[in-house]
């Protein structure tokens, strides 16, 4: 299943690789980045990757500007749930079919958001689901943004240190690192839950 993962993910770093020197790359990595935080699925990773591989000389640019279009991304979709849920809100969670997983992130919520919203905007698991529940349930704005803006920025930061380090060794380096690191975090936020509710 991973190497499968793999080679879909090597493919597409090829694909956008060859238009990574497109006057509109900049734009479509901010469009990716806004948009995965907030409604959509296609992530900035790829394409931050690709842009990357061509001149890794801007490494620490592009990690900026990924960071904070993704963080404006995540504002919207917090208001969007927190202020428009009864019209925006409840067609994005039903047309990807989240209603079960809010409830259980109601009870991540309770245990600790400022953690919870931290791995999953540093982790590869869905960022928009926390996201959308975050301005449903109106946690801590402050605290929403915080913990995003610390998840988000130590991922693409880490990303793009990666490829700027090892080049086209960077592909596998990731793969590894991503199925790791979400295994790591599905442990530790189960751990974190049993502990808090339980004793």
């Amino acid at each position: 299943m991973f190497s499968n993962f793999y080679l879909m993910r090597e493919r597409g770093v090829e694909w956008f690789k060859a238009r990574a020197h497109s006057t509109h790359a900049k734009v479509w990595l901010c469009i990716f980045s806004f948009t995965e935080s907030s409604f959509f699925f296609i992530a900035p990773d790829v394409l931050l990757v690709a842009m990357l591989l061509v001149d890794s000389r801007r490494w620490l640019y592009y990690t900026w500007l990924v960071t904070i279009t993704s963080l404006l991304g995540a504002l919207f979709g917090y208001i969007v749930a927190a202020f428009f849920y009864d019209s925006l809100g409840v067609y994005i969670i039903d047309f990807y079919h989240l209603s079960d997983e809010m409830v259980k992130i109601k009870t991540s919520f309770d245990a600790n958001a400022g953690l919870v919203m931290f791995l999953a905007a540093f982790t590869p698991i869905p960022y928009k689901v926390f996201v959308l529940a975050g301005g449903f349930f109106k946690i801590n704005l402050a605290v929403f943004l915080f913990a995003s803006l610390l998840g988000r920025g130590a991922r693409y930061l880490i990303l793009a240190f990666i490829v700027h380090r090892f080049r086209d060794r960077a592909l596998r380096i990731l793969s590894q690192y991503s199925v790791i690191l979400t295994i790591l975090t599905v442990v530790t936020v189960i751990l974190f839950i049993f502990k808090e509710f339980l004793f």
